[in-house]
C-alpha cells in the first residue's frame, strides 16, 4: 500500500514539472496553444504576447548651468510602449558626447535587483508615452579646453548613446530586454 502512495505522489511531481515547463513563456508552447483575445486575462496575455522593443526618442537638451569646473546638462527622452501590456522600464543609461568627445555619463533609474522596494522603476503602460528627464552633473577634467569652451558658450553639438534596459514582469513571467540608442542633437 506505501508503494502506491509513493507511486502516486512522484506521478503528482512528474506531472507537476512538465505543467510548469508548458507555461513558461520562453518555451513558447502556451503561445503556440492560444490565441489571446477580449476575455483573456491581462496577466495570460503578457505571457502569450511577443514583447515588441520599446520606442526611445530624444527630447532635447538644455545646459542648465555651466562655470569653469562643472556644468548641469538636462537631457530629456520620450518612451513609448508599443505593446498590448505594462513594460516596467528599469533604467536608462547613457554617455554624453560634447563635440565628439566623451565628457560625462547620464543615468535614470537602476536595474531590477530581485526587490522592487530596492530599485527606482518606471511602468509604462500599454500604448502609453512618458517623458523622462534627467540632470547630469559634468565635471571639467582639464583635459579638453576646446570642448569646454564650447560648453561654456553654448556652441557645442550633443551626441548620445546608451542602453535603455526594460522589462514584463507579471505573475507568469519576468523577461528582461534590453535596446541600445544613438542621438545627436
Amino acid at each position: 500500500m506505501e508503494k502506491k502512495i509513493f507511486v502516486v505522489i512522484a506521478a503528482v511531481v512528474i506531472v507537476a514539472i512538465l505543467g510548469v515547463i508548458v507555461i513558461l513563456p520562453s518555451s513558447g508552447i502556451l503561445k503556440n496553444m492560444f490565441t489571446p483575445n477580449a476575455d483573456t486575462p491581462s496577466a495570460l496575455t503578457s505571457v502569450m504576447t511577443e514583447v515588441k522593443p520599446i520606442d526611445i526618442r530624444y527630447n532635447g537638451s538644455s545646459i542648465i548651468s555651466v562655470g569653469s569646473r562643472n556644468a548641469v546638462l538636462e537631457t530629456k527622452f520620450n518612451l513609448t510602449n508599443p505593446n498590448d501590456n505594462t513594460l516596467i522600464v528599469e533604467m536608462v543609461s547613457y554617455d554624453i558626447y560634447a563635440n565628439g568627445i566623451v565628457i560625462g555619463h547620464g543615468q535614470y533609474g537602476e536595474r531590477y535587483q530581485g526587490s522592487w522596494e530596492s530599485s527606482s522603476y518606471l511602468p509604462l503602460t500599454q500604448h502609453n508615452s512618458e517623458i523622462i528627464s534627467v540632470d547630469t552633473k559634468l565635471l571639467n577634467d582639464g583635459n579638453n579646453p576646446e570642448v569646454w569652451s564650447a560648453l561654456q558658450n553654448h556652441a557645442v553639438q550633443f551626441r548620445f548613446t546608451g542602453t535603455v534596459y526594460y522589462s514584463t514582469h507579471s505573475a507568469f513571467s519576468g523577461q528582461t530586454y534590453n535596446r541600445d540608442f544613438n542621438f545627436s542633437q
